[in-house]
Parts: C-alpha cells; sequence; structure tokens
C-alpha cells in the first residue's frame, strides 16, 4: 500500500510539473509572439503635399497669436494653394544618436539668436551643440533606416528645377521605444544649459513632456514610420507616456493648448510618411489643413487615357478603311 501511494504521489508530481510547464512555455511563447518587428515602408519616388485650408483669424484666436503656419512649416504654407514636394532617392540602414536629434528634430539651432550674442557668447554656446561633446556624454546610438530625400519647401508659385534642401533627412526608427531615449537625453542636455541661456538673457530650451515632444515630431517634417503603422504608433505613444494622444489606424490624434484648446489629426500614407494634417477648434471646424496633393498623378491617368482613347479610335479607323478597301 505504501508503494502504491508513493506511486500516485510521484504521479501526481509529474502531472502537476507537466502543467506547470505547459503554461509557463505557453506564457514564454505569447510573449515572443506579442513582440512585433517593424519594417520600412517608403519607396523611391515623389510625393507633393498642399495647403488645402487656412483660416488666419481662427488661427490666431486658437492656435498661436504671434506665430503663423510658416513658423512650423516652412516656406509659403500660410499660404491657402501652396505647395511642397519631396523624392526618395534611397532608403538604407544608418545609426543616429542624440547630436542627430538636437539638429533634426529638435532644431535646438533655431534657438540661439545670432542677433543678440555677440560673436563669443554664440561660439561659447554653439560648442555644446559639437559632435564631440554630445556624443562623449551621450553616446547611445539607436538603429534606423534612413530616407536620403530632396524637398522643395511649400511654394505658390511653380518649383525651381534645384531644390531647397538638397540633402534631406527621413529617419525611421526601427523601435519606436527608442524616441523616449531621445526625449530622455534631450531633456538633460536642455537642462545642462538652460542656467546659461538665462545668464546670457535669452529663451531657455523648452523641457518637453511625451505630447510635447509629438508635437515637435509632427513639425519637424521628417516624422516617418514604420509598419505595421497603428501598432508603431501605439507603441510610440505609451512609451512617451503621451496623456493626450490617441491612434486610430494610422492617424495620430494630438489634443493641444494653444490660445484656446484645438486638436491635431495626422494621417499617414501606406508609406508611412505624414499624408495629411488637420488642425482643428474645439467646434471640430477645420483651421489648417495640409493634404497630399494628387494633382500631377490625376494629369499622368487623364493623359494616359486620352492617350489610349485616340490610340484606340485610330486602330478602329484603320480597321474600317482596312476591311473597305478588301471590299
Amino acid at each position: 500500500m505504501a508503494i502504491k501511494k508513493n506511486r500516485n504521489s510521484v504521479k501526481r508530481i509529474s502531472l502537476g510539473f507537466f502543467i506547470l510547464s505547459t503554461i509557463l512555455i505557453g506564457l514564454c511563447s505569447t510573449s515572443i509572439a506579442a513582440s512585433t518587428t517593424y519594417e520600412p515602408a517608403l519607396n523611391k519616388g515623389t510625393v507633393a503635399f498642399m495647403v488645402n485650408q487656412y483660416n488666419e483669424g481662427k488661427w490666431e484666436d486658437t492656435v498661436d497669436r504671434e506665430l503663423d503656419p510658416d513658423d512650423f512649416f516652412d516656406g509659403d504654407s500660410d499660404e491657402i494653394g501652396a505647395r511642397s514636394k519631396l523624392t526618395i532617392k534611397n532608403v538604407g540602414g544608418q545609426d543616429w544618436d542624440l547630436h542627430d536629434a538636437l539638429i533634426f528634430i529638435f532644431d535646438v539651432e533655431s534657438f540661439i539668436p545670432d542677433d543678440v550674442l555677440n560673436q563669443t557668447e554664440t561660439l561659447y554656446l554653439l560648442s555644446f551643440l559639437s559632435k564631440d561633446y554630445v556624443d562623449e556624454l551621450y553616446p547611445e546610438e539607436h538603429d534606423v533606416w534612413e530616407a536620403l530625400t530632396v524637398k522643395w519647401d511649400f511654394e505658390t508659385e511653380e518649383f525651381e528645377e534645384s531644390p531647397d534642401d538638397k540633402i534631406y533627412i527621413l529617419p525611421i526608427f526601427k523601435e519606436p521605444k527608442n524616441y523616449k531615449d531621445l526625449l530622455d537625453d534631450y531633456n538633460k542636455w536642455a537642462l545642462s544649459l538652460n542656467t546659461t541661456m538665462l545668464l546670457l538673457g535669452i529663451e531657455p530650451f523648452p523641457i518637453l513632456d511625451g505630447d510635447g515632444f509629438l508635437w515637435v515630431l509632427i513639425t519637424s517634417g521628417i516624422f516617418t514610420i514604420a509598419r505595421p503603422f497603428k501598432s508603431y504608433l501605439t507603441t510610440l505613444i505609451d512609451k512617451l507616456d503621451c496623456d493626450d494622444a490617441d491612434v486610430k489606424g494610422n492617424k495620430l490624434i494630438l489634443e493641444r493648448k494653444g490660445e484656446e484648446d484645438y486638436t491635431v489629426e495626422v494621417t499617414f500614407s501606406d508609406q508611412g510618411m505624414q499624408s495629411s494634417l488637420v488642425i482643428k477648434n474645439d467646434e471640430d471646424r477645420v483651421i489648417y489643413e495640409i493634404i497630399q496633393d494628387n494633382t500631377d498623378m490625376v494629369v499622368l491617368i487623364v493623359s494616359g487615357v486620352i492617350a489610349a482613347s485616340v490610340a484606340g479610335i485610330i486602330i478602329v479607323l484603320y480597321i474600317i478603311r482596312r476591311k473597305k478597301f478588301r471590299q
């Protein structure tokens, strides 16, 4: 009897161990399956954009009385009908660090006014922005896909042959959580310099939370995401601990406070680029809108249809004439 009881106990222990192992393996498998692999969606080609709506009065009452759209989106972006375009030349792997982000995302050079400081003071501040200085204190690098492009700013006239930016970089971070690392390092860097900025009598660098950083990304003009887009955006706002941001499909929605409350809606194209930007007031009325401009594509399609129609007519006439000739 004792032997039988021992055997039963062993069986129960073995069964319990098997069940526990199965549960643990299942949890691990679920965790591994839940991790998302992102991939770039950018292709070579040209994309155009157009200012579709702009209510200047509503902008001043709601968004900002002192800053216009062209302070955020460059060129003639405060003119309805103004167009910009971007030509993607190549996409490849690269590393980005805080120095790259300070220049291309946070645009910190614009906070150093050369009309207020003398040359010595300007050079002193710029030394804290040098690659050697920044890399020594913040050496962490992040994997990105980097799109090499050329860019034409918003124009109301025809585009010049030569682009405004002959080298324009679009980074796509392979892991959206890396944006949080950049934000933390930026805030540390800015805090270390803000006392100096105040002593020199100039505005300090802004200290940003996750929601503020999203606005910086959107207005930087280079914010591009990888697919699956919804997962990428959801992870991004989660890691940035955003309180006023939401994701619906491939659309990022940001609630902001200016002169009054307003909403920013950014839609991303099937290539992960910002294809439209809409700013609305608290009554859901559009104040400002940038859309992807497909005018050139429509012209090409119409031209193709016309050419095909003409070719079809010519072929039909040829066949009719040929039949008459045989008769």
